[in-house]
């Protein structure tokens, strides 16, 4: 028993045929003889424009089209003149001429108005230049008013306002002009309609249901003897091609036909197919909407050779009359899944060689149109290629990383001219998003489909929700939501996108076979699998992700969510665990070494705020105590912490070592090595200790020299220090937790940081590659948290990111804190690319840490603060470090939740995936 859907059908009057635009279409139509000649011979073949010869130019009212060079008739293309020469175009169009001539004056010795009426026009021509100018203005504003008002924005407004709009007519048996005209059913519009057979027929069934008949006839004359067959060539209908709404069952319906195009003449039928819709473009203003206008013709076969064995003539026959046979002729289906693409006994895949043979050919073709519409009308660059650790250079300072979430029926069957239909939409939980779309987007784009916008229960709320969600999620990104009436649009919006998120839907299917990562498919799969998604070979599967549906959150995932939306909240009862139990010495404790306690301020106020999480409450930031990080510690079996890093990061070890009771003895005297190195003991577990070192390194490189107090080694004007820590690293004996970070320092040498950090990944991988044990550490990376202007004036905390964004700054007198934000991107973007590359790596995947909006909301407490004290002073102003205690402890706070994530993850044995 096999099937093909799992759904029950909708009522049949609510539903349309999978094969043609609406089931009633699939009847004959007849129209009145053609009178104008409008030419759109002009068509895509493969990735360029060429002109069709006259051979297959259109004839209106003549049928098929022969060629005299290889006497192909051609069915569907209107008909032409066999000659080889254009003499016969000209006279056409002279006939034609005369042809409206006579409709509009058909006596002109009856009726002498029509002297005078151009007598008077002759009186109105202009007869000067400037009166030439003038008309001709007035002429372009007409046509230009003309063309606004028949946008589609300005048709759907008037549409709304309750004015009558012509629709399409969906009488079969319409003589044309009518009380309910066809708004298509103008003189070109019959033309073309009428071209497909002399008596006016129209093809209105998909090309793979007419070529079964004549695959059926032939395969019996074969049967009988014949050997040799005049070559017929079929094309698609106007359904198909134009189809608004079906984009994915009108690919299939074209490649179903290209199916049975090559299987029959593997055995000589000589039955062909191109699509050729681009005949049924409108009024040749290429304005072609739908994907299947703009897939390669004929399409693109050359790479992926005939599976021998997978079509013969006995299993053709049987497909092409079942298919026939069935409830819907129309359906592609039939041709791509004759025997269903599931065993629902079994609940297992049986996907046949037929749609195996296809699959390569739907993804050639659409990664064809999908480069052609990237160097046509996207100027960023091809961005939906995997790439590897080699290629990490093409990433750019201004590099977009657009993510997009795709809203569409779980079937297509619906038209958007229906007054209702059945659309199942099943939205995704908001967390999943999270997981998937990264930090580093520079856009999100949510567009839906017209038809689950109108029909789909819970769609156009549900895109309106993510939205405003996103807007927070993402406060840095470009955020739109779009109802996609272009299919064209729509598919290649999906194809070059850096992520692609889709809920379940027919409407991804395709699209996502054409990417190569960062495509997050949801399918259902219990009781049954709902589409053939699953049941694609490997080479398809390791190119994309189908997590489980219904999504299940597991505690480890918050890593993913944690400090990304949320608010700071005054807490005195927190307070005294927010404090140190001996103070830091030097600058950085100078602040709280100074403040003096009152019943109104017994702490100071900068250490008295904790962090709420405003939307995932089930993943909050507790404070640290040291048996929580021990616990930890020895859960992951790590027995050291190794900071590596500028003053930032010094900072963030100081302050862990403080949290931890061991920051006696660490100077911040200018004219001592800044480096420590501290002992944490963890009574009853079993690593005993870890330990806690810091090494300064400015720009995470080594220049080959060791700096010394006073004596800088490295960066542009050789004023930062870079103490060597690659070795300590690599060869330390066990198993470690690594945190670095980057970027203070590079100022706006974006070329040297983008060289930097591809060095310091590569250093990951070596030194996992010569010491196997490096493979088990932990690797984080911290976001660069800029400073904040006029921190003196500061006192307290920013509600949210709309208040701190009028205040971002940058340039040098900033210290170029503007640049961090992206650099920030940079890193995140190569860290996803590095934690995708699981079978051509050595190094351990590399884990985020990032306080960023945690501590863009805190102007307060930096070491210019009005906390500070006036004996704290300095000269210049510093409103980029923290003083200690103060929101550098939420850092350390945020990593042990990480931590507690990652032991988590580990030991349910749940991949280890960098969703950012």
């Amino acid at each position: 028993m096999s099937r093909k859907n799992s759904k029950a059908d909708p009522p049949a009057d609510e539903r349309r045929s999978r094969g043609g635009r609406i089931s009633h279409h699939l009847q004959k139509q007849q129209h009145d003889p053609p009178i104008d000649d409008a030419d759109c011979s002009t068509v895509p073949m493969g990735t360029t424009q060429q002109r069709l010869p006259p051979s297959v130019l259109r004839n209106p009212g003549g049928g098929g089209a022969y060629n005299t060079n290889n006497d192909t008739k051609v069915f569907g293309i209107n008909g032409g003149f066999a000659s080889s020469d254009n003499s016969h175009i000209e006279l056409r169009s002279r006939r034609i001429s005369a042809q409206r001539k006579t409709h509009l004056f058909p006596d002109e010795t009856k009726h002498s108005w029509v002297h005078s009426a151009a007598d008077k026009l002759a009186d109105w021509m202009p007869r000067t230049p400037k009166a030439m100018v003038v008309t001709f203005c007035a002429l372009l504003g007409v046509a230009c008013v003309a063309q606004l008002a028949s946008h589609p924005s300005v048709t759907g407004a008037i549409n709304s306002a309750g004015v009558p709009q012509r629709k399409l007519q969906r009488n079969p048996n319409s003589a044309g002009r009518g009380s309910n005209p066809d708004i298509l059913d103008d003189f070109d519009q019959r033309r073309r309609r009428a071209a497909d057979l002399p008596d006016g027929t129209i093809f209105s069934e998909p090309a793979h249901t007419r070529m079964c008949r004549s695959i059926i006839s032939r395969l019996d004359a074969y049967d009988a003897g014949t050997t040799s067959f005049e070559q017929i060539i079929f094309t698609e209908s106007e359904y198909v091609c134009r189809d608004p709404d079906s984009p994915y069952t009108s690919v299939l319906n074209m490649f179903a036909a290209q199916l049975l195009h090559e299987a029959n003449n593997q055995i000589g039928l000589n039955v062909d197919y191109t699509h050729r819709c681009a005949k049924w473009e409108r009024f040749c203003t290429g304005n072609m909407t739908t994907v299947q206008f703009h897939l390669p013709d004929p399409l693109s076969m050359n790479a992926y050779a005939w599976q021998d064995g997978c079509l013969d003539a006995a299993m053709l026959r049987t497909i092409c009359t079942n298919s026939l046979a069935s409830a819907d002729p129309t359906d592609p289906d039939n041709i791509l899944f004759p025997s269903g693409y599931l065993v629902t006994d079994t609940n297992t895949c049986n996907l046949g060689c037929y749609f195996n043979q296809v699959l390569p050919w739907i993804r050639n073709n659409l990664r064809i149109v999908a480069t052609d519409w990237l160097n046509t009308v996207e100027s960023r660059a091809l961005t939906f290629w995997l790439r590897n650790a080699a290629e990490f250079s093409h990433r750019e300072k201004d590099d977009m990383e657009v993510s997009v979430v795709s809203l569409s029926c779980a079937e297509e069957g619906c038209d958007t001219t229906q007054a209702s239909c059945v659309c199942e939409f099943t939205p995704l939980p908001n967390w999943v998003y999270a997981m998937h779309i990264p930090r580093s987007s520079t856009n999100v784009a949510i567009i839906v489909s017209p038809t689950c916008a109108k029909f789909g229960e819970g769609c156009t709320l549900h895109a309106q929700e993510l939205y405003h969600f996103f807007q927070t999620l993402y406060p840095r990104a470009d955020i739109t939501y779009n109802v996609i009436t272009s299919t064209s649009s729509w598919y290649m919006r999906m194809i070059t996108a850096d992520v692609l998120v889709c809920p379940p839907g027919e409407g991804c299917l395709l699209p996502a076979i054409a990417r190569d990562a960062y495509t997050y498919v949801y399918e259902k799969t219990d009781p049954t699998v709902s589409t053939w998604l699953t049941c694609t070979p490997d080479n398809y599967l390791t190119r994309l992700t189908v997590p489980t549906y219904p999504p299940v959150f597991v505690q480890g995932d918050c890593r993913h969510l944690r400090a990304r939306i949320g608010a700071w909240t005054n807490d005195m009862a927190l307070a005294p665990s927010l404090q140190y139990s001996s103070p830091v010495d030097g600058y950085l404790g100078c602040a709280d070494t100074n403040f003096v306690a009152t019943a109104e301020d017994p702490y100071r106020p900068p250490t008295t705020y904790r962090w709420d999480e405003n939307v995932w409450a089930t993943c909050p930031v507790e404070v640290m105590t040291k048996d929580d990080l021990c616990t930890q510690m020895d859960r992951l079996g790590l027995t050291r912490i190794l900071f590596v890093g500028d003053h930032t990061t010094m900072t963030q070890a100081i302050s862990l070592a403080s949290i931890l009771g061991q920051n006696n003895d660490i100077s911040l005297d200018t004219s001592v090595v800044p480096n420590f190195t501290k002992t944490i003991t963890c009574a009853g577990t079993t690593i005993g200790s870890f330990g806690l070192s810091y090494i300064r390194n400015d720009r995470l490189e080594e220049p080959g020299t060791t700096p010394s107090p006073g004596f800088p080694n490295c960066g542009p004007t050789n004023e930062q220090y870079c103490y060597p820590w690659s070795t300590d690293y690599s060869s330390y004996d066990g198993k470690q937790l690594l945190i670095v970070n980057t970027g203070y320092h590079w100022a706006d040498d974006w070329q040297g940081y983008i060289t930097n950090f591809q060095n310091f990944v590569g250093l990951i991988d070596d030194a996992a590659g010569a010491n196997a044990i490096r493979k088990e550490d932990v690797i984080m990376f911290r976001t660069s948290v800029p400073g904040h202007k006029e921190c003196d004036l500061h006192n307290g905390v920013y509600a949210h990111y709309g208040e701190y964004c009028p205040r971002i700054v940058n340039g040098a007198f900033w210290h170029w804190w503007g640049e961090l934000p992206p650099y920030n991107d940079y890193a995140i973007r190569i860290i996803n690319e590095w934690n995708l590359l699981n079978t051509v790596k050595n190094g351990p995947n590399i884990e985020l840490l990032d306080p960023w909006l945690m501590s863009v909301l805190r102007p307060d407490g930096h070491l210019s603060g009005p906390d500070a004290g006036p004996s704290c002073t300095l000269d210049p102003k510093e409103c980029m470090l923290y003083s200690l205690p103060g929101p550098v402890d939420w850092w350390n706070h945020l990593l042990l939740q990480q931590l507690v994530d990652i032991g988590t993850h580990l030991e349910n044995s749940n991949p280890m995936q960098a969703w950012r």
